[in-house]
């Protein structure tokens, strides 16, 4: 009887714990795995960057794992999809420094606004009637493209109400596109037509950059091309674009629990995760994390993120991708296009009115 007994209260005591360690020390292998392939001199992993990187070494090892192995590694890699990641884009909050906010101004603010909303719009119009995908599907992608990659799939998706097996494919896309623009900006700032229609301002160029390229690391890297004030004020108007990120969750949510049959409405959680996001560059602004404590943070909130794109990989299957086609791919290029050629349009007319 002392052994039933003992034997029914350790998995109360040690399951949930156990039960998660397999599955996230293997997506912090993964994780570890991206961030040294990311680094070798080599462009094209450069370019991908160790986020990306780490879905994709989790999506091959993943279409090999025995279904045993799968079973005792679902609930860390769940924790690490779910919960890590929420983290993650809290910590990344602290990236952003205050008076930087401050400094950069309305026109900005303004681009990024109409970027955001109208990207985010066009793609759930154009995706369900042009293409016919499910809504959640091109809003993902959406989100992808106006806010911040792959960072804003992950953290919209719960809102979305999104399947996890449509979530590898809207990465994907927004991937490729982003990728795309990190060759085409430097070149566009080396034509005179372009920086004529700048007024030969590197730092209005770098606002444009911005607020319409899909990632932040893609952001740095066509800053670090253009003169530091530039590089400075297109990392900075980015930061403003995934900001954005939040009031965006909050209205998505709302929207979806309010069009669910009345037997799926679910109360919608507080994404306290985006309302902390918020929050973290007044903590920075306070002073009480000096260079050396928000590096190490930076550090560990690379590894979070990773981990959580490595557990995405993992839990996906190959079929998912196949069976999407190639109508995503065509939503990924109408909006990157739409960035590209509206967005400028929109850049320009900002720093006019403002």
């Amino acid at each position: 009887m002392y052994g039933q007994l003992r034997q029914h209260r350790l998995p109360l005591a040690l399951t949930r714990p156990l039960g998660w360690l397999p599955g996230l020390a293997f997506c912090a292998l993964i994780a570890l795995a991206a961030r040294v392939l990311a680094e070798l001199p080599l462009p094209a992993l450069a370019t991908l960057g160790p986020l990306t990187l780490a879905m994709l070494l989790g999506l091959l090892v993943g279409q090999r794992l025995p279904t045993s192995t799968r079973a005792s590694l679902s609930a860390g890699t769940a924790l690490a999809r779910q919960r890590l990641l929420r983290i993650g884009i809290v910590l990344y909050g602290l990236r952003i420094a205050l008076d930087s906010l401050l400094q950069i101004g309305l026109p900005a603010l303004l681009t990024d606004l109409a970027v955001v909303g109208g990207i985010f719009m066009l793609a759930g119009w154009v995706g369900t009637r042009w293409l016919g995908l499910e809504r959640r599907t091109a809003l993902l992608i959406g989100a992808g493209s106006a806010v911040c990659g792959a960072a804003a799939i992950l953290a919209i998706a719960p809102a979305l109400r999104a399947r996890p097996q449509t979530l590898p494919v809207a990465i994907a896309t927004v991937v490729l596109f982003g990728t795309a623009a990190m060759l085409l900006y430097p070149w566009l700032w080396s034509l005179p037509a372009v920086q004529a229609l700048f007024d030969g301002s590197a730092t209005a160029f770098g606002r444009y950059v911005g607020a319409t390229v899909h990632e932040v690391a893609q952001v740095a890297a066509i800053g670090a091309s253009l003169e530091p004030s530039a590089g400075e004020t297109a990392v900075v108007t980015k930061l403003i674009r995934v900001m954005l990120l939040v009031p965006l969750i909050l209205i998505v949510a709302r929207l979806f629990r309010a069009e669910a049959h009345e037997a799926e409405q679910r109360p919608v959680a507080v994404p306290w995760f985006a309302l902390l996001f918020m929050l973290m560059p007044l903590v920075r602004a306070s002073g009480l994390l000096d260079a050396t404590w928000l590096e190490w943070i930076r550090q560990l909130d690379n590894l979070l993120l990773a981990m959580a794109m490595a557990a995405l990989g993992l839990e996906t299957r190959f079929a998912d991708l196949r069976s999407s086609g190639l109508r995503p791919l065509l939503l990924g290029a109408l909006l990157f296009l739409t960035l590209v050629i509206a967005g400028l349009g929109v850049t320009l007319l900002a720093g006019m009115l403002a």
